[in-house]
């Protein structure tokens, strides 16, 4: 294959493209129409002209469907968008793998350098280890280095992403409820990110999808993966001139002049140029899918129709072609572009500029939620309008008025008499004229009764019908009454949540779809960023409560990278923050992480975040725990010591009391033998100083004897 196109071939394939895709979007159009409330006017006429007796009210559109689409768009815009941006080119993920490992080495040399004069390392056996404990410390650093490491390759990226998502130029949120409107109401939607007119910053067009037509690549959701596309524009010369005058020749601007005066006052160029589309012109006042009609009047709009296209070079390179015709036969060949985004690690693969997401049935089909609810729409309207004829059409009850008993004197036409009878008749006084010549016989002018008022049963059987067409509705769309704050006082706690419950979880296939949406729209908006800000970015970014900071994103880091980027978002972030703050909970009461780390999940701006603050936080409890335990393993170490001491201690005592015990008993012993010694002692010293009494006594007597020589005992005496 040639590396460029000719002339002739890319007219010839944007003209092939353009009469091969665009066809009139039909049921697009009546789709788009029922979620607006808009209905074709013929569409019932039968049911108002009522065989031709004509009916009391008209059927109106009561939004039945809009309020589900609406339900979820606006539940799925207000749910915030977390992105995170991670590198997907190999020579990045070394370089970054590279910058961990130095930065890592650093952070283990400063806390070695910072630490030896700690004595945290030991000289064993001539070699120098590190304390155990000093080890651990590292190997836990080592972790949450690698963990929570954020490359300057992704925080530019990062600032860049929420930087756009924050930029009033983009607008970020209102093009994702429209896309998501568009998802639900076609079954695909269709934008592109592209430079603003002065090329100096970025934004999302969300293109109209009764506009847009693509090839399907039934292989691929995603709308860049198509080979072809075709944008229609309806516009007018001066909006022409404004975006393609400096493309176009002097003999163009011309032509454009002509078509604009043909396209107001004739409907032939509408026929000619929507040959493919059959006969749908303004000629024939038929409304035209996606022209921006008057009521079918004709205006001065000129349709212009970007066309690209894919082509496979010889060198099997993949390039895009850009051509743009207006009208039918005036061309802006912008040819190759060479300014596609492309991959470093598939340089040879490139997409088309628009993108979008298609929800395809399983026969290939975009499904669209609103037709598969415009039967019930239909049956919904025309319930309504039986209702309303009814209540219309009711009167009350009475009784049937013979009124041929009515005298004729009490008026000249019968409707005086009439109104006569019924004044007398209050009154008490019901006048009749039996003679009255003509009457009927009866006894009483009135013949049978009847009842024109609506029964009760009857309104309340029509309520019922309308509700379980709700009910089918709300089942095909995921969105039920819980969910559209429709809870009643009758209605179980259990049975609410259940509902909202199944709720999500029909609806969650349209969330999910749009995440990919969006990870698609950020991804091609910082993929644009290469281009639009290829000599940097310095911006202001809004942290909510915690104010605003300043960011400069160096191009080198950025400009040449593949990003990945991830969201978190929908039914998933309700679903995460819920188990989170539930875990929270649990957490603190099982004593795993302190109640501080409620203040944490406060001030954290993302969920991953969060899940990061609490599992340190649980490892911050764990250590604490893990301490404590030690430090009770040691004092139930000493304790048992203590007690072992105290129990010897106690032998010690009772073994000193019992000498105690012996010393007393030895004490009396002693102070009885003592006492006894006393008493014998002092019982020998009484007996001796009475012997010696006595023996003085013997003495003296002997003494005295001595002095009576005649005593005949004297001898004796003295012999004793």
């Amino acid at each position: 294959m040639k590396n460029t196109l000719s002339d002739y071939e890319m007219t010839e394939l944007a003209n092939k493209a353009i009469s091969e895709l665009v066809y009139p979007k039909t049921e697009i159009q009546k789709a788009y129409n029922y979620y607006n409330g808009i209905r074709d006017a013929d569409q019932f006429r039968h049911l108002e002209e009522n065989y031709g007796i004509g009916s009391p009210v008209s059927i109106v559109f009561t939004p039945l469907i809009k309020k589900h689409i609406d339900a979820i768009a606006n539940e799925y815009t207000e749910t915030a968008v977390i992105p995170k941006v991670t590198c997907k080119d190999s020579e990045t993920i070394t370089s970054i793998t590279r910058e961990m490992e130095l930065r890592i080495s650093d952070e283990i040399a400063n806390i070695l350098k910072s630490q030896l004069n700690n004595s945290i390392l030991q000289f064993v056996d001539g070699k120098t280890t590190v304390d155990p404990l000093i080890e651990k410390q590292l190997e836990l650093l080592i972790d949450e280095l690698e963990s929570d490491y954020v490359s300057n390759y992704e925080v530019a990226a990062q600032n860049i992403i929420e930087y756009l998502m924050q930029s009033r130029s983009v607008d970020f949120k209102n093009k994702r409820k429209q896309l998501i409107i568009d998802l639900l109401t076609a079954g695909y939607n269709y934008y592109r990110v592209k430079p603003t007119i002065d090329k100096t910053n970025i934004e999302i067009e969300v293109l109209d999808t009764r506009n847009v037509f693509t090839d399907i690549n039934v292989n691929s959701w995603y709308v860049k993966d198509s080979k072809r596309a075709v944008v229609r524009s309806w516009l007018n010369k001066s909006e022409i001139l404004t975006r393609y005058g400096k493309d176009l020749s002097k003999e163009d601007i011309e032509k454009i002049e002509r078509l604009e005066y043909a396209a107001y006052s004739s409907s032939a160029y509408y026929i000619r140029t929507y040959s493919s589309e059959g006969t749908h012109g303004i000629d024939s006042k038929e409304f035209i899918p996606g022209y921006p009609d008057d009521n079918g009047r004709a205006q001065n709009l000129i349709p212009v129709y970007e066309v690209e296209w894919i082509e496979v070079d010889k060198n099997f390179v993949m390039q895009r072609y850009e051509v743009v015709r207006i009208g039918s036969d005036i061309f802006i060949l912008y040819g190759k572009n060479d300014e596609v985004i492309r991959s470093k690690d598939s340089p040879q693969y490139c997409s088309l500029s628009i993108n979008g997401l298609y929800i395809l049935n399983r026969h290939k089909q975009p499904y669209s939620l609103v037709l598969a609810c415009v039967d019930l729409q239909d049956k919904y309207d025309i319930i309504n309008f039986f209702r309303d004829c009814i209540i219309a059409n009711s009167g009350v009850a009475g009784d049937f008025l013979d009124v041929s008993m009515l005298p004729t004197e009490l008026g000249s036409d019968l409707t005086e008499r009439i109104i006569a009878y019924q004044a007398y008749k209050k009154q008490g006084v019901a006048l009749i004229n039996s003679s009255q010549e003509g009457r009927q016989y009866n006894n009483n002018t009135t013949v049978g009764g009847f009842d024109d008022t609506v029964k009760a049963q009857t309104i309340q059987g029509i309520e019922l019908v309308l509700e379980r067409i709700e009910n089918t509705c709300s089942s095909i769309t995921g969105v039920f009454r819980e969910r559209l704050n429709g809870i009643q006082q009758k209605d179980a706690v259990s049975n609410v949540k259940v509902g909202v419950q199944n709720s999500y979880t029909i609806t969650a296939q349209f969330t999910q779809q749009m995440d990919s949406v969006t990870i698609e729209i950020l991804s091609d908006a910082l993929n644009l960023a290469k281009i639009v800000y290829a000599k940097g970015l310095t911006g202001v970014l809004v942290l909510g409560d915690l104010g605003q900071k300043i960011f400069t994103a160096d191009p080198k880091y950025y400009t040449t990278t593949d990003f990945n980027v991830h969201i978190v978002s929908g039914s998933e972030v309700a679903k995460d923050i819920e188990t989170v703050k539930n875990l929270i909970y649990e957490l603190i009461k099982g004593n795993n992480v302190d109640a501080e780390i409620i203040i944490e999940a406060v001030s954290a701006k993302s969920l991953t975040e969060l899940k990061r603050k609490i599992k340190r936080a649980m490892k911050k409890k764990k250590d604490e725990n893990n301490q404590l335990m030690s430090i009770q393993q040691q004092n139930q170490e000493l304790q048992q010591q203590l007690q072992q001491m105290q129990s010897e201690l106690q032998k010690a005592q009772n073994k000193l009391e019992a000498l105690n015990e012996n010393k007393i008993q030895l004490e009396s012993q002693k102070l009885q033998m003592e006492n006894q010694i006393a008493w014998f002692n002092a019982r020998t010293d009484r007996d001796y100083k009475q012997a010696i009494s006595k023996t003085q006594e013997k003495k003296v007597a002997v003494e005295v004897g001595q002095l009576y020589d005649n005593n005949p005992y004297n001898d004796k005496i003295r012999n004793d």
